[in-house]
């Protein structure tokens, strides 16, 4: 996201198919949804849940090949 903020003047978020938020970097930057918080800052935990359907750590490792 830092990257495409870099060069964007302005930048609209969507999810499920609406604007979420909108504005210049620097405001989106500074926003106190924690939303855009998440997205624009690239963090793991926040109102939006990540996960990742995979095997579980366990029963990969222990795995025969």
């Amino acid at each position: 996201m830092q990257e495409a903020a870099a060069i964007a003047d302005y930048i609209y978020l969507l999810s499920d198919g609406r604007v979420v938020e909108h504005g210049t970097p620097e405001a989106l930057n500074r926003s106190v949804s924690p939303w855009v918080n998440q997205f624009m800052h690239g963090l793991p935990d926040g109102p939006v849940p990540f996960h990742y359907k995979a095997v579980a750590y366990r029963d990969d490792l222990l795995a025969e090949t």
